[in-house]
């Protein structure tokens, strides 16, 4: 064995796991560097909390109605929105399907910890989340409406002839609402608000407003938005 080969073979007997894990780390760096890269980015989000769940294809029929009246707001040539869906269910949510299923003679078994754990995630995603317009079931609007979790109309600089209160619209109600079917599959009673950026989002700097800027705007367009039947 030559004296290069007895080096090599020494240096792998030593250092073999150093070698590996390094390798390892220099292919998970790669791996994730190009899949934040190519990561799509998304313009806007929209969180919806109240007591129904959707189908993927109808959270993407809505995702394009959303996409039909938004600009392309971060400039990447493509228009990306996040449609987060939340279960809130009340405790006359769960007594109405459980009378709606003696009716239908079914049996009924409310998931109450994963009612809770969607309850949390809510309060996550007004606290912490990316979404700031937010479609919501009363119950849950009234929830966090002390709190001053949402933005006032007049601050928003909105006016709205179907405003539900000094922060929230009816959506249903709205021209956008009535527009494409696949909002029927929303409660009537739903309501349209927009989140404050609160100080942890402040903290996270001019990208925090930038989208807390970007989501106002579509917003803005929803309300604004007029059927060409009309």
């Amino acid at each position: 064995m030559n004296k290069a080969l007895k080096w090599l073979d020494n240096f792998w007997y030593h250092y073999k796991w150093h070698v590996l894990v390094g390798l390892f780390i220099v292919v998970f760096l790669v791996v994730a560097v190009g899949q934040m890269i190519n990561k799509e980015k998304v313009d806007a989000y929209i969180m919806y909390a109240g007591p129904t769940s959707f189908m993927p294809s109808e959270v993407e029929e809505m995702q394009n109605a959303f996409k039909e009246i938004m600009p392309d707001l971060n400039g990447d040539g493509k228009k990306i929105v996040e449609f987060i869906n939340i279960l809130h269910m009340t405790d006359e949510d769960i007594e109405n399907n459980r009378k709606q299923a003696e009716k239908d003679g079914v049996e009924y078994k409310p998931d109450l910890d994963f009612i809770a754990e969607q309850k949390q995630k809510l309060k996550l995603q007004l606290a912490a989340g990316d979404a700031y317009i937010l479609l919501l079931d009363p119950d849950a609007y009234s929830e966090d409406y002390e709190l001053g979790m949402y933005n006032t109309l007049e601050k928003l600089g909105i006016e709205s002839e179907y405003a539900y209160d000094d922060s929230s619209v009816k959506f249903r109600d709205t021209d956008y609402g009535k527009f494409y079917p696949i909002f029927e599959k929303l409660p009537k009673d739903t309501l349209l608000t927009f989140k404050v950026l609160n100080l942890m989002g402040k903290s996270k700097g001019k990208s925090e407003q930038k989208k807390f800027d970007n989501q106002l705007e579509l917003m803005k367009k929803m309300l604004e938005f007029e059927s060409t039947a009309k």
